[in-house]
């Protein structure tokens, strides 16, 4: 594919180009546009043994539970331009102004392809976001329950000439968003917000903060209707939703997705801090968690966990990261909603799944010791020894407090109440129907991208092993560094 990061998985697809133009141009549409799909996570919870029914509202499997797709990372650049030159970000063809020291031969990519191109610092050109959506459609939709998409569609901003804007970012996730409606119109998607989906980069401000607002708004009408309307006042609020995404056939209960904030808990984001204090938007997802579980508890449902930036010391807050690792592990499990249930079960954690890494990794996510005896012992309350919860946990179970007042006026609120939901959807970009790549066909439901006609669609029959071993050949010698984010 095209990009450090433009890619539809965790692992950034490095595959090379041919030297001959016929062959330059023909390996790369087929490397660039199978690239997205040969290296998505296609897993099974293989340790369920239930069944799944068919419903009207999803898609899903006969014979297994949580066949899914996890897609990450599209970066959908709409100035991508081909027969760039890779050190313009692939924006400028030469004879543009370049280094004094550039070396077109060391470059090696001095022309890129339509479908983008690998090992270079571009981001994905439209045409391979829309030959990917077909591939999908046609190959992989019968075949999953749901896809999980972890954030940063909006291009890198890496191109001092053409600045990214606030705008630009809400167009990508618009392309991206049209293009997965278009794929998998009978499954559920669960979108997820990135560090590149913000602007500045890397900075969101706390809920209720003016910027916020409106990034959260915008974002909700680029992916509508993929966050359920029940969830829309959450989203709006701090980002976060809940999304069910399987129903268990012959018993009650399913599997439940929940859409995370991560950048509430990013170093990186300096508009705010670590989750200690009363008002940190981080222990406010802290807390939401803590009610879906609760919720989960109560309804007989277990749950998956998605983000963008992947928990660990290095990414996460110190606070955020061993608050994240409390909740999730349910150092001390949360009740059910439902008063009856006094049981101390835990609730199902399937799986955590993230983008940001570009690298296919598995982390452990876990308490310190010291942790937990340094900063546990000085937030929970004294008068009843017994009572292992910190002083937020409390909250949310017994719904009192700041988060008891979360929990009645916005995560739970029915969404008839929220007359912003049904204004016409308004976008504050320019409009994309000129396009010279795609354009799109409006419908009551969603965008559909759909590329011209004259672009042939056909692809060589031995596609995805040629692009297998081509990949695994790259890999040996270019190991993907984990770092790049």
């Amino acid at each position: 594919m095209a990009a450090r990061k433009g890619q539809l998985t965790e692992t950034t697809p490095l595959l090379p180009t041919h030297s001959k133009h016929r062959g330059k141009r023909v390996f790369a549409a087929v490397a660039a546009v199978l690239a997205a799909v040969s290296l998505f996570s296609y897993l099974l919870l293989a340790y369920c043994n239930y069944s799944i029914a068919d419903t009207s509202s999803k898609r899903l499997s006969s014979a297994a539970v949580g066949r899914y797709l996890h897609i990450t990372d599209l970066h959908v650049d709409p100035n991508y331009m081909e027969g760039a030159t890779t050190y313009s970000q692939c924006h400028r063809r030469p004879p543009h102004v370049l280094p004094p020291d550039y070396d077109s031969a060391k470059d090696g990519h001095a022309h890129t392809g339509r479908f983008g191109i690998p090992l270079a610092k571009c981001d994905s050109p439209i045409a391979l976001i829309n030959a990917t959506s077909e591939h999908l459609k046609h190959e992989w939709a019968h075949k999953l329950d749901f896809v999980i998409w972890t954030g940063d569609s909006g291009r890198h901003d890496g191109d001092p000439e053409q600045p990214r804007t606030f705008d630009q970012i809400i167009q990508g996730n618009d392309i991206a968003s049209a293009a997965l409606r278009s794929a998998f119109k009978k499954i559920p998607v669960v979108p997820n917000i990135g560090n590149n989906d913000v602007s500045p980069h890397n900075e969101l401000a706390a809920p209720g903060h003016k910027r916020a607002r409106k990034t959260f708004r915008a974002l909700e009408r680029s992916w509508r209707p993929l966050v359920p309307k029940d969830q829309v006042p959450t989203f709006h609020y701090g980002g976060y939703f809940a999304k069910d995404v399987v129903d268990y056939d012959g018993r009650k209960g399913g599997i439940t997705a929940l859409s995370l904030n991560t950048i509430y808990w990013y170093r990186a984001n300096a508009k705010v801090g670590g989750c200690r204090a009363k008002d940190s938007p981080g222990l406010a997802q802290l807390a939401w968690i803590r009610y879906q579980m609760r919720r989960a508890r109560m309804r007989n449902r277990d749950i998956i966990l998605l983000g963008h930036v992947l928990p660990n010391r290095d990414n996460y807050r110190p606070s955020c990261y061993h608050g994240y690792a409390r909740t999730v592990t349910q150092t001390v499990p949360p009740p059910a909603l439902n008063s009856s249930d006094s049981s101390e079960e835990l609730v199902n954690v399937h799986a955590q799944l993230f983008g940001h890494s570009n690298v296919d990794v598995w982390a452990f996510v876990g308490q310190e010791a010291k942790w937990i005896n340094s900063h546990d012992a000085l937030l929970i309350a004294t008068e009843n020894v017994t009572d292992k919860r910190l002083w937020w946990e409390r909250e949310v179970d017994e719904e009192s407090g700041r988060f008891g007042k979360l929990i009645r006026d916005v995560w739970s609120t029915d969404v008839t109440m929220h007359a912003a939901i049904n204004q016409p959807d308004e976008r504050a970009w320019e409009d994309m129907e000129d396009d010279p790549q795609v354009h799109f066909t409006e419908s009551a439901d969603h965008i559909v991208p759909v590329v011209n006609a004259t672009v042939k669609q056909s692809l060589p029959s031995d596609f995805v092993e040629s692009l297998l071993k081509e990949f695994e050949r790259v890999l040996v010698q270019n190991p993907p560094n984990p770092r790049l984010g």
